[in-house]
């Protein structure tokens, strides 16, 4: 008799344990995710808002296509850290663009917040 691979042995344990292990997968998830958000949060560092100058036409252009959207000329602001700019957003409309691969979805509210203040 052929002995079963370590994978399927593997698979066997699971089933045999089958929906007991639900409970603890689901910690496990929270804590991974947990985890993984902080460290986006502290890799991202200090965020700086800032009126987009025309250097940042480039960066603006290429985060509009990944995030699938265009951005119409006009005054805009940009969310930028690290050098990198994560989000911009056009201040008369508050059409928002925000990378798409990095953790921004707050970054995207606050230049959005801040691009409402500037609105006569």
């Amino acid at each position: 008799m052929i002995s079963p691979s370590p994978l399927e042995a593997h698979l066997d344990i699971v089933r045999a344990l089958g929906s007991r292990t639900q409970p603890l997968d689901a910690i496990a998830r929270r804590g991974f995710l947990r985890r993984r958000r902080e460290r986006a949060a502290d890799a991202l560092g200090a965020i700086t808002i800032r009126p987009a100058a025309a250097r940042d036409a480039a960066a603006i252009a290429l985060l509009a296509m990944l995030d699938g959207q265009r951005l119409l000329g006009g005054r805009r602001l940009v969310a930028e850290a690290e050098g990198r700019i994560l989000a911009a957003t056009e201040i008369a409309s508050g059409r928002t663009v925000a990378d798409p691969f990095e953790p921004t979805a707050g970054i995207a509210q606050l230049v959005a917040l801040r691009a409402q203040q500037l609105r006569p």
